[in-house]
């Protein structure tokens, strides 16, 4: 008697795991295309009105006018797309205006001045002369070469005895 044997199949499922499809990168480049035309068309048509509350104003409506081209271009969800980041960047301009974000940074740190390492005391005083060095090492005794101590030379170099 021949048995049948049964052959299963298995059908290998794609995984997304982040979940991110086409559709979400193409809104997004749309959302991208919106804010930065939105920043920049302004300068580009009026340069004198890119900043302060006329730049926040120039903004908006480049933001309506990108919508308007990206409509044309990709229907109704560009569009959309296009007009939540040309808004988002009318919204930063005007955040920017108002002061607001002067206050954003770094939490508790603030810019400060850093002296750059130099040879100097801890008053900020150079040494004598035009240079920031400091004066000139003495010669090495006699017979010794080097830095002078058998402690301060490589073990490699060679010579132990000076």
């Amino acid at each position: 008697m021949a048995y049948h044997r049964k052959h299963h199949h298995h059908r290998r499922r794609r995984h997304n795991p982040f979940g991110v499809s086409g559709g979400v990168v193409k809104d997004a480049a749309y959302v991208a295309i919106g804010a930065l035309g939105s920043s920049a068309l302004p300068g580009m048509v009026l340069p004198s009105m890119a900043s302060g509350w006329p730049g926040v104003g120039a903004t908006a409506i480049s933001a309506l006018a990108i919508s308007f081209g990206a409509k044309m271009v990709g229907g109704p969800a560009a569009a959309s797309e296009a007009l939540k980041g040309g808004l988002a960047a009318a919204v930063i301009k005007a955040l920017n205006a108002a002061g607001f974000t002067k206050s954003l940074g770094l939490g508790l740190y603030s810019p400060s001045w850093f002296a750059v390492p130099t040879s100097s005391n801890a008053y900020l005083r150079t040494w004598p002369g035009n240079s920031n060095s400091p004066p000139a090492l003495p010669p090495p005794a006699a017979g010794h070469s080097g830095m002078g101590y058998h402690r301060f030379r490589s073990r490699y170099a060679g010579n132990y005895g000076g």
